[in-house]
């Protein structure tokens, strides 16, 4: 029997891809067990892992607005997520010994994880929640956003190494990389070493759980499902925008706010409901279109379902992805503060376009024939299966 060592990063969209594999690990006969905190231990329990748990700092979301006292608060915060991941090294390193892990597959963000198989001598997979960064991607991203001088100064000066998928340990010393990500979205693909597998789409079964939705009226019903993310979300004044939009109008509306308090949203319209959280896998199953933020995980169910996308990012990656799915031509962009008329014409554009439609059609037959879990476990085999050889 294989035995995994599984160090997701305690955030819900790293957290998500991460249950895809366990679960097909789990499937196949592996041992695996999980090192995580314990706000996520319970969906690795359920599928049958062993929990390692950690005592991890809850990561808050990042706001839009972003004051002075905030800014210096977060220097305060690194200091602590240092501190943090030494001694989240050292707890993992000295359980080693009694884990006996074949392979550790570490969250890119949790270098504690890289850490553990370094004590045990055993082969590092690295995974990346969404697209590989190496220092191409990333000089293209500053590029974009500041322009081609502090994209020169960055690499002059070597800061580019501070990005978590560009430490040494982590990007030149994994055996394996998974991506949850299909090649077409994966900026620079020709530049990544043949470690790198693109596996995507990285998706757990769907589950309602105990939610309250209205499941009759979202089966039933022209529903667009709205979600802006769980950690760079936004303000009750977007989701606000978005109730207005489609203000008694024929689609049934459901909104994730996640950190926003739908209190604060205000009276919705009668075929609008917002909840902080969402099953959003279940709720998408019976959409016919999603308004997205464009984070990995959602683009990639997005493409999966043939869902018509229109799209406002926030992060710089969300950006990337945003202007890979236009360029395959199964979504528009609209920006953040656009009025409630635009993003109407936008969903009205993205649903009736044939060329958009015949664009999803095409991805998500091609999506549908691959696995993405099956694909990743079948990588981590082999590295097992060669280690022992050597």
């Amino acid at each position: 029997m294989s035995r995994y060592l599984l160090a997701p990063f305690p955030l819900h969209g790293h957290v998500v891809p991460m249950t895809a594999l366990a679960a097909e690990l789990v499937g196949r006969g592996g041992h695996v067990t999980v090192a995580i905190s314990a706000a996520f231990a319970d969906v690795f329990r359920d599928l049958g892992c062993e929990i390692v748990e950690l005592d991890i700092m809850p990561r808050s979301a990042v706001a839009e607005e972003r004051s002075v006292k905030r800014k210096f608060g977060r220097l305060r915060w690194m200091r602590d997520v240092y501190r943090e991941r030494v001694r989240l090294s050292s707890f993992l390193k000295a359980r080693i010994a009694e884990l006996r892990p074949d392979v550790v597959v570490t969250d890119i963000m949790s270098l504690w994880g890289v850490h553990a198989a370094e004590a045990a001598g055993v082969p590092c997979a690295a995974f990346h929640v969404t697209y590989a960064v190496n220092e191409q991607v990333l000089l293209d991203d500053v590029r974009r956003l500041a322009g081609p001088k502090m994209a020169a100064f960055v690499k002059w000066s070597g800061f580019a190494k501070i990005q978590p998928g560009l430490r040494r340990r982590v990007h030149r010393n994994a055996a394996l990389a998974l991506v949850n990500v299909i090649e077409e979205l994966q900026p620079h693909r020709e530049t990544f070493d043949e470690r790198f597998h693109f596996v995507g789409p990285l998706r757990p079964e769907p589950d309602r759980g105990d939610s309250d939705l209205p499941w009759d009226r979202i089966e039933n019903e022209r529903t667009l499902y709205v979600s802006t993310g769980t950690f760079f979300t936004r303000g009750a004044w977007f989701f606000r925008k978005v109730a207005e939009a489609f203000a008694g109008d024929d689609w049934f509306v459901v909104m994730a706010t996640s950190h926003t308090d739908p209190e604060e949203i205000g009276h919705l319209p009668a075929n609008v409901v917002a909840r902080r959280y969402v099953p959003q896998s279940a709720v998408l199953e019976h959409c016919e279109a999603f308004l997205t933020h464009a984070g990995m995980n959602s683009a990639m169910e997005g493409l999966l379902l043939g869902l018509p996308m229109v799209i406002v990012p926030r992060a710089s990656d969300q950006k990337e992805i945003a202007r890979k799915l236009v360029a395959l031509g199964t979504g528009v962009v609209v920006d953040h503060q656009a009025g409630p008329e635009e993003f109407r014409n936008a969903l009205d554009h993205v649903v009736n376009d044939p060329a958009i439609r015949t664009a999803l059609a095409e991805n998500a037959q091609r999506l549908r024939q691959s696995n993405g879990p099956a694909a990743a476990a079948d990588q981590l085999e082999k590295l097992i299966v060669g280690g022992r050889a050597a």
